[in-house]
């Protein structure tokens, strides 16, 4: 239960509506009380006629209590105004009691029983005059306003307490979303999306159960075990007792199956979140999956999984449903000796039958709070395996990527330089990158070019800092970029790559992202800037035309032309081009790389290049293989060394 208690810290800033939601629900439990309090009346009324004088009826055992305090007068002359009490009178007669008036002395309890049974003294001192039935009927209408009341706090329980647990959610999800997207690009790279999905939504949703609406439930539940164990103490303490003693018959049900459910909620987020995975790899690969007609095998995956989860599913909602039924079995044994032992004492006389019969209404009332309380105890415990894994993710250590003391950073005067920088993948032994050393002078296009696998990206990638490198350092006009702080640096930096990634939103939205204050004057500029201003227009509702899901309703071409339209309107000083043309037919490619050259136009750029052809104007070629720059240079001076550029070169135009 500690993950539990911690979710529950999230109610912290909301305690006022909490304490609030509280005493509401303990203002229900009390008029909920008062309601079955008049059920002895009743039961009085039946058992001594209607048209008798109304008497609250006293038992045996009650009858003494008062006369062991100093009662015994006053209950004696109202005894012998009534017919109803010859028989208890002839008994009080024949009791030798030891009257004390010594209430100072007597336990705290016995001054609350005291203060109880003189009260119904009182009132039926007071009620004598008047037939039972005429007091039935006042009863009957007193517990109108008390119903009514009741309503009123029960609205206040559910308003206060309910907001207050799905304000915690909300708190919840906040910081879980905060660490999710502070979390370094390696979690993402080894995390399934929809692994991740699942914890965010389906253990959140697990959480919810536990704390809004059933926790609101459990302290209503909580309040009116506690008020009505009174009433039943006040009734009779020895029946009390004698229930008491069938408590672990359903306390074992409750411990037993709670140690389940919580090992069996984890095995099932488990494989939900398998499950999610799946589906999101699916529905991402769809086109490869009928390219390969792999339909059945990825079938028979799901069905694996899919399996799996409804047997752990099936698994829960049994022991869940099971619990509570075997609590209320445990329970019903208690409620049927209890019928027994008092139609027993009712005979003997020594209860009357209003006291006996509130006793077991009031704790047939008891049983439902109590299955209900079992029920929010194995939520509890499904909201704990639920915390753990949510916690798991919020737990992990923050990266330090943001410097204690930032140096401020204008715009770049002199250049960026790579100087001695060694990298490897956090988790990983093998060196990606090796003693890379060079400088770029601002305004000036440095192409890499290298076999797949050769360190292109990942060097790039140091740049905005999605890593750090293990050694070494990356300068802007000779400052370490690790000590500038993060949002200054990466609003220098636009990056544009082969993998496009648009918004499910309009193409408007698109291009400004995120940006609400930008004139469409100025979003209009970009796109004609990167020739896509033209085909926008072209569209049913031009730039508020939606692009769908990853913009797959555009073409390959639009979709890039999109981007580097998106990046003209940052305005970055240094721009990243990983293979920016590499998946496009030849127009596409030659609309595309005009737009390139507008937006490459006096900023310092880094181009990863597959075609060649694409970079015979950069200022500097970098040649990188198995993690080293073995190479650079021109495109001329690259040709005449006869190295590993020449030989990338005639791969790609040896036909020519």
């Amino acid at each position: 239960m500690r993950h539990f208690w911690r979710i529950l810290s999230y109610l912290k800033p909301y305690r006022s509506r909490f304490i609030l939601g509280i005493i509401c629900s303990f203002f229900v439990s009390i008029f909920n009380g008062l309601s079955l309090s008049a059920l002895k009346p009743i039961f009085d009324v039946l058992e001594t006629g209607g048209e008798k004088p109304f008497q609250l009826r006293f038992e045996k055992e009650e009858m003494q209590f008062l006369c062991e305090h100093a009662l015994c007068d006053r209950l004696k002359a109202l005894m012998q105004k009534s017919v109803l009490y010859k028989d208890d009178l002839a008994w009080l007669e024949s009791q030798r009691i030891n009257t004390s008036n010594a209430l100072q002395e007597r336990p705290l309890w016995s001054k609350v029983k005291l203060y109880y049974l003189e009260l119904r003294l009182l009132l039926n001192e007071k009620l004598m005059p008047f037939k039972a039935l005429e007091v039935l009927v006042a009863v009957a209408i007193i517990t109108i306003p008390v119903y009514l009341l009741k309503l009123v706090f029960y609205i206040g329980t559910v308003y206060f307490i309910s907001s207050a647990g799905l304000l915690a959610l909300r708190d919840i999800r906040k910081e879980l979303y905060a660490r999710v997207v502070e979390l370094p690009i390696s979690f993402f790279v080894r995390e399934k999306t929809g692994i991740l999905m699942s914890r965010i939504i389906n253990d959140v949703a697990l959480i919810s159960e536990a704390v809004s609406e059933s926790f609101r439930v459990s302290i209503n539940n909580f309040f009116i075990i506690i008020t009505h164990i009174i009433i039943l103490a006040l009734i009779s303490v020895k029946l009390l007792l004698l229930t008491i003693l069938g408590v672990p018959l359903f306390l074992w049900p409750v411990s037993h199956f709670s140690r389940k459910i919580k090992s069996i909620t984890t095995n099932e987020q488990v494989r939900l979140a398998d499950l999610n995975g799946h589906l999101q790899e699916v529905i991402s690969g769809i086109r490869v999956i009928r390219a390969f007609g792999m339909e059945d095998y990825e079938a028979q995956r799901f069905e694996k999984i899919n399996h799996s989860l409804y047997r752990e599913t099936f698994r829960y909602r049994f022991n869940h449903a099971l619990g509570p039924s075997v609590v209320e079995f445990a329970t019903s044994l208690i409620v049927v000796g209890l019928v027994i032992y008092g139609g027993i004492k009712i005979i003997g006389g020594e209860f009357t039958s209003g006291s006996f019969f509130l006793f077991l209404f009031t704790l047939l009332v008891l049983i439902s709070p109590i299955k209900q309380m079992a029920n929010w105890y194995n939520l509890a415990h499904r909201a704990g395996s639920a915390g753990a894994r949510i916690f798991e993710i919020i737990d992990m250590p923050k990266p330090s990527l943001e410097p204690v003391n930032p140096i401020p950073m204008g715009k770049l005067k002199e250049g960026i330089t790579f100087h001695r920088v060694n990298f490897r993948y956090p988790g990983t032994d093998k060196v990606v990158l090796r003693n890379i050393n060079f400088s770029v002078k601002v305004g000036m296009t440095v192409a890499l070019v290298g076999h797949s696998g050769a360190g292109k990206s990942t060097l790039v990638d140091l740049i905005p800092r999605f890593y750090d490198p293990d050694e070494g350092a990356i300068l802007f006009d000779g400052v370490d970029i690790r000590q500038i702080s993060l949002k200054d640096l990466r609003r220098k930096i636009g990056v544009v790559t082969q993998d496009i990634f648009l918004f499910n939103g309009t193409i408007r939205e698109n291009i400004a992202y995120g940006r609400q204050d930008i004139p469409f004057e100025k979003i209009q500029e970009a796109a004609r800037l990167a020739y896509a201003d033209e085909f926008i227009r072209k569209l049913p509702m031009g730039y508020d035309t939606p692009v769908g899901e990853r913009g797959l309703m555009l073409s390959g071409g639009q979709r890039q032309r999109l981007s580097i339209a998106r990046a003209l309107l940052k305005d970055p000083e240094i721009l990243i081009l990983d293979e920016a043309t590499s998946a496009l037919d030849t127009t596409s490619e030659r609309l595309v790389q005009k737009a390139l050259d507008s937006l490459m136009k006096n900023r310092t750029t880094f181009v990863i290049a597959h075609r060649l052809s694409t970079i015979y104007h950069a200022d500097l070629i970098l040649v990188l293989d198995k993690g080293r720059i073995v190479e650079r240079g021109t495109h001329k001076e690259l040709l005449a060394k006869k190295g590993l550029y020449r030989e990338l070169y005639q791969m790609q135009f040896h036909k020519k």
